[in-house]
């Protein structure tokens, strides 16, 4: 696994990323995120040569041009990209669509309730698993 201090989230609403960010800040451990909009972005951070491996990474199903679950398969090609534990994040998760998530490598599943403190005690509950 990856640098447990490092956490990813690849969504395309920003205003996802502050909730995201402000529910970390709330956390006992410090840690770092890194945000993109899009699964391109996040590919081409991960396919530099000095990037760390996150130990998590949260990703929304309902991206832009391709899909969450086509980008963690493009991510997982990578070998900067270390085995991390995967969270699908979504505001909705079709539960037709886990098995096949859970089959291309997602540990976990999130969905989106706007609570901050309910992310927080969420990513909690994620760090000490």
């Amino acid at each position: 696994m990856g640098n447990k201090g490092l956490f990813v989230m690849i969504d395309d609403d920003t205003d996802d990323h502050e909730i995201f960010e402000m529910a970390v800040h709330e956390l006992k451990e410090p840690v770092k995120c890194l945000f993109f909009p899009d699964c391109e972005s996040a590919l081409a951070h991960f396919s530099s040569k000095s990037v760390t491996p996150p130990g998590y990474v949260f990703i929304d199903i309902n991206l832009p041009r391709i899909d969450g679950g086509e980008c963690l398969q493009q991510l997982q090609k990578l070998k900067e990209f270390d085995h991390p534990c995967i969270i699908i994040y979504s505001t909705s998760i079709p539960d037709e669509w886990k098995p096949r998530l859970q089959q291309i490598g997602v540990d976990k599943f999130v969905q989106k309730s706007g609570s901050i403190q309910g992310l927080v005690d969420t990513i909690e509950h994620l760090i000490m698993a």
